[in-house]
């Protein structure tokens, strides 16, 4: 399945043979990889990319492209889990993360479909959740109002509206980004230690080193399996004369809207990668966005997957104590493209010895007990049980990051491990991180 965005043909780059040298070495090519190699490189760094792929070929791909800092039902959760300062510095951090991609669109003269416009989280049938983030959006000093009024195809009890938010094509912004940098494609990295970075048919000698591989392919030190999984959604676009003068999300409903040039965008069915055994999920997108829009044509169909973390923020920064000189930015929880900016920012400050009012946020080395703790139980309940099958389960294929048992998704045809989100296509081979190695074909 091809997203909508990949009509974009990007240029060629070769695999790395041998060995070079670099100040920064990037690992990964989607968005924030991207956007931490640029402004590394705009800060005098010497740079080079390594992707696995090809450039933006796995989530930034399959994003819906949304540049905002109305995260869903974010704030009353961040304040009741964390308190109103991290809410408040959570929301500023994004909101500075829109007006660098505003500000480099127009300093680069980009050509990427890049419209300001308010984002929405509506209440169907209810307004309960809606009222409760809009007070909480009152706290943190967000720009908003509650309405009855949208573009939606159904009637709605209301909505929150977010001022001064954004959409955009995210591959004819990455391919500008993209062009004045040195990047390895179909180079996956085997191995990274202090100072240098193993792949399969060479090696960068390197100060610094950041993993910005959606999902963080080294066990230890960090340990980001054990406090993350991911999750998996689907989209549709359609071809329509309606069009939309924001972006939704629904807070009672699993769906997301968008509009592009020629149509919109439905987004929905999320559930943790690895449990579509059954498949469908694809099947009531469609019934829907047929619903919603009944002269609409179905031009793309596509899934992307999401790094939730436990306690609600991403982990952006240092990625260890052991580990000083290499950095890490994942566990977006499904709002990459805003966040991807922040680290891009916080990341290159810390590589330049500055201070970044952001970085406590962030920490990857954060310790929240207590706001982490159910999730946590729950993950550690999947990755038992999937070991476990794993290793009782001989004519099962197991994932080739730590064993667990790999289920098939139905609707797109792959095969997933529940535990941490590995997932691999028919031939064996890795989609999505944390596994590096493919499935060895028998």
């Amino acid at each position: 399945m091809k997203s909508l965005w990949q009509e974009i043909e990007f240029e060629k780059r070769g695999r790395l043979y041998g060995t070079q040298v670099a100040d920064c070495t990037v690992i990964g090519a989607g968005m924030a990889g991207l956007l931490t190699a640029y402004e590394l490189q705009k800060r005098g760094f010497g740079v080079i990319v390594l992707e696995a792929d090809r450039v933006c070929s796995g989530a930034t791909a399959n994003t819906t492209a949304k540049l905002t800092a109305q995260h869903g039902l974010k704030y009353d959760k961040l304040i009741r889990k964390h308190g109103l300062g991290v809410a408040k510095a959570y929301y500023e951090s994004n909101t500075r993360g829109i007006n660098k991609y505003e500000k480099l669109t127009r300093e680069l003269n980009v050509e990427c479909d890049f419209s300001a416009l308010p984002a929405y989280i509506y209440g169907r049938y209810s307004l309960y959740e809606v009222e409760k983030e809009a007070l909480a959006a009152d706290k943190i000093g967000a720009m908003y109002r509650l309405t009855k009024d949208t573009s939606l195809p159904f009637q709605v009890k209301g909505a929150l509206r977010f001022e001064n938010q954004a959409q955009f094509h995210p591959l004819k912004f990455a391919q500008a980004i993209a062009k004045n940098l040195v990047i390895y494609e179909n180079t996956p990295v085997i191995d990274i230690e202090d100072g240098k970075v193993t792949t399969m048919e060479g090696e960068v000698r390197t100060q610094y080193i950041v993993n910005t591989t959606h999902y963080p392919i080294i066990n230890l030190p960090g340990l980001y399996f054990l406090r993350q999984h991911q999750e998996k959604s689907y989209c549709i676009s359609l071809k329509t004369y309606r069009t939309l003068d924001g972006v939704y999300l629904g807070a009672d409903e699993d769906r997301s809207f968008r509009s592009f040039p020629e149509g919109v965008i439905i987004g929905g069915e999320s559930h943790r990668t690895g449990e579509n055994r059954k498949g469908g999920c694809l099947c009531r997108l469609k019934e829907k966005a047929q619903e919603y829009y009944p002269e609409g044509e179905i031009t793309a169909v596509w899934s992307n997957q999401d790094a939730m973390t436990h306690d609600s923020l991403p982990f952006i920064g240092r990625y260890s104590a052991f580990a000083p000189r290499m950095f890490v930015a994942t566990g977006f929880g499904k709002w990459g493209m805003s966040l991807s900016a922040v680290a891009s920012e916080l990341i290159s400050d810390l590589i330049c010895d500055r201070k970044n009012e952001y970085e406590r946020l962030y920490s990857p080395r954060r310790v929240k007990l207590k706001a982490a703790f159910a999730s946590f139980a729950v993950d550690a309940g999947y990755s038992v049980k999937g070991l476990a099958e794993g290793v009782f389960s001989s004519k099962e294929k197991r994932c080739t990051h730590l064993g667990c048992r790999l289920l098939e998704n139905k609707d797109e045809g792959v095969l997933e491990c529940p535990c941490h989100g590995s997932q691999f296509d028919k031939t064996g081979k890795v989609r999505f991180s944390p596994a590096k190695k493919n499935i060895k074909q028998s």
